[in-house]
């Protein structure tokens, strides 16, 4: 099932939640496909004239089954749980100690807090700094709120728990692919994509601790800002992930928070 599900006694309800995010993502990944199929007329760089008839039909096939898949997406959801949707705002406050709570919820209802934020969160940098199509993974997301779930009683700073959590999504990998970088975000390409998006990710969430920052920004602006203010410090985070050194990578947050 996941690297998680073979070191500890994982209860019922976890493995449904995992086996479900599965299921979604099968469908996420189909669909990524059938978006990269729908520009096999290159229609997205303004040329389709030049593409040869059969990349014509693929690509307006693929189109038509993308609206098909989106339309039955968004019917399902409008119908059994609109919020599904909702990515859980960092300026709630304490949003941090939700997203660690929710790293030993099991609900087969309800997203896990921990995994709400961290997909839906993936999502919105994704778009926010590459091209389209991208895919995230939300079993992957699970896999690391599980292997952190052991270690949830510990006690740990603030910034120790981000660690932990950022350590765990990296090794976890949901950030499967992401399109082209534009070169105003050439710091993206600076580390592998896993470690950029969770990094900011996490920052945010530490940055919007206390509510909703003096100047009224949405989600997708702030994720923006967070990403510019630790760009030049990707290369030194990835460099802690890939140690696993914990306490360093807290440190490292503890700096960041205080240039903000």
């Amino acid at each position: 099932m996941t690297s998680a599900s073979r070191t500890a006694a994982i209860p019922l309800a976890a493995h449904a939640v995992c086996a479900a995010a599965g299921v979604r993502d099968g469908l996420r990944a189909a669909q990524f496909y059938v978006r990269d199929l729908s520009n096999a007329d290159r229609s997205a760089q303004g040329s389709p004239v030049r593409a040869p008839f059969l990349s014509r039909i693929v690509a307006r096939g693929a189109r038509l089954v993308d609206r098909l898949m989106n339309w039955g997406a968004n019917v399902s959801i409008a119908l059994f749980l609109p919020s599904w949707r909702k990515l859980p705002s960092p300026f709630t406050p304490g949003i941090m100690h939700a997203v660690a709570r929710g790293i030993r919820d099991d609900s087969l209802i309800h997203n896990p807090t921990f995994n709400a934020y961290f997909f839906r969160a993936a999502i919105h940098i994704a778009g926010r700094y590459s091209a389209p199509p991208y895919l995230i993974l939300e079993h992957r997301v699970d896999a690391a709120r599980r292997s952190l779930a052991p270690r949830a009683d510990e006690e740990v700073t603030e910034n120790g728990m981000l660690a932990r959590i950022l350590i765990a999504l990296v090794e976890q990998g949901p950030v499967a692919r992401i399109g082209k970088v534009a070169e105003r975000n050439r710091f993206m390409a600076q580390v592998e994509p896993n470690v950029a998006v969770n990094a900011i990710a996490c920052v945010a969430l530490m940055f919007a601790e206390e509510g909703r920052p003096a100047e009224a920004i949405d989600e997708d602006e702030f994720f923006s800002v967070t990403g510019a203010l630790i760009g030049p410090r990707l290369p030194a985070i990835a460099q802690l992930i890939a140690r696993r050194d914990e306490a360093g990578l807290a440190r490292e947050l503890t700096d960041i928070k205080a240039m903000y």
